[in-house]
């Protein structure tokens, strides 16, 4: 064979072997669950939401894995309720395809229960590592005459993902559930050992919680202490009172500061930040309070000193103007709005704290030294400051009736402006 005939028959060679592939590519691979992983994977990449719902049974994998959850929460749990009331099925739905979008979790101002218990079960804080492996099932062939037996559905397939969450590593993997459709795609409807990765994601995030959960309480206890120091030394509201109070509170927030927030406790992080904001609303309405009041207390010198010049005035035969007085109820009105606002908000914001920290039964039972965790002595005394002294039957982390009786806490001995 000459080099001219050679060369016809590589290039034919060529053709024939690229329109091979071709029609391997278009009449086998796109209809494999590899093509739709990797379609899928493309959707996330480009952004595009309606895509990726084309590979992805939201609904049907969000319920499934709602139904998993409900099995590891405890009946009383706040999560429950969200769980059985389809709400965080709906925000879950609504966050992911926001993710796809934007390439990040729609921000918020407040971190509520749902994105807390979200990040609690990993759905915001893992990643893909990598596609382990993509498989067909095997299908089972029905016997003949089998009338018994159930229709065969459609083609399944396992995705095994290796994921990577900060407080678990990436030991773990997900096993995917895909079916193939009408149009032969593939969908991911499902996840085999969603349960498994989850129950023991909580066990960890737990865990850390109950550690930082541990610490804010003795933070609270500790600053509980000291504002009933305060209420025996001033028992009466003043500009003094209220920059003590205000040094108190500065020292506790600084020490929740100082605290690692497990991945679990965002909300409760949430909860201390609105609780310091409510404070110093209260301390700002309690000193208008007081200025008021010293006002009202000068005017009335004053108005002593004028009725004392008035009443020489007219022993000379001096005719007096009446003087026109100025409204101070309505200020005083408006600044008790305010206290008592301020003091709604503090109570609501305590409400929601306690249903985090406790008091519990366990708790009161127990105390803070039998609720320390394994670490070293060392380890234990950064971690728990004062935390040998037992805080009795009736300890609760926010209880009023120890605060200052004029204070936020109580407002039964407040003097209201006049």
């Amino acid at each position: 064979m000459n080099y001219k005939g050679a060369l016809i028959i590589g290039i034919f060679l060529e053709i024939l072997l690229a329109g091979a592939a071709a029609a391997f590519y278009f009449l086998y691979y796109v209809h494999t669950p590899a093509y739709s992983m990797n379609a899928l994977q493309s959707a996330v990449h480009n952004h595009n939401a309606e895509e990726f719902q084309k590979y992805v049974d939201l609904d049907a994998l969000l319920n499934k894995g709602a139904n998993d959850l409900s099995n590891l929460i405890e009946m009383d749990s706040p999560d429950k309720q969200m769980i059985l009331d389809g709400s965080l099925v709906q925000q879950t739905k609504e966050d992911i395809l926001y993710f796809v979008t934007n390439e990040k979790w729609p921000k918020e101002e407040d971190v509520s229960q749902a994105t807390a218990f979200q990040d609690k079960i990993g759905l915001r804080t893992m990643f893909v590592r990598k596609v382990e492996y993509v498989s067909k099932d095997p299908v089972i062939e029905l016997e003949e005459g089998d009338e018994e037996a159930e229709p065969a559905g459609p083609p399944t397939a396992t995705v095994a993902v290796r994921v990577f969450e900060p407080n678990y590593g990436d030991s773990f993997v997900l096993k995917f559930k895909m079916r193939q459709m009408e149009d032969e795609t593939w969908q991911i409807y499902d996840i085999l050992n969603y349960a498994e990765f989850v129950d023991a994601l909580i066990k960890q995030n737990e865990r850390d919680m109950k550690r930082y959960v541990d610490k804010v309480r003795t933070n609270l206890k500790n600053t509980e202490d000291k504002f009933a120091e305060l209420k025996k030394k001033m028992p009466e509201i003043n500009k003094d009172w209220i920059i003590e109070a205000e040094k108190i509170m500065k020292e506790s927030c600084e020490g929740l500061d100082e605290l690692k927030v497990p991945v679990a406790g965002k909300h409760l992080e949430s909860l201390l930040d609105q609780r310091k904001s409510i404070f110093y609303d209260m301390m700002d309405d309690y000193y208008a309070s007081v200025n008021h009041q010293e006002k009202v207390e000068d005017y009335k010198k004053l108005q002593e000193e004028l009725m004392k010049r008035d009443e020489e005035r007219k022993k000379q035969g001096i005719k007096v103007k009446k003087r026109r007085e100025p409204n101070f109820e309505a200020m005083a009105t408006r600044i008790n709005e305010q206290v008592s606002e301020s003091n709604k908000r503090w109570e609501e914001n305590k409400a929601e704290i306690a249903k985090i920290i406790g008091p519990s039964e366990e708790v009161r039972a127990r105390g803070v030294r039998a609720m320390r965790n394994n670490d070293d002595a060392a380890v234990r005394a950064a971690n728990y400051p004062g935390a040998d002294a037992e805080v009795g039957m009736d300890f609760s982390p926010v209880r009023a009736e120890n605060l200052p009786e004029v204070s936020v806490y109580n407002e039964e001995k407040t003097s209201p402006p006049r």
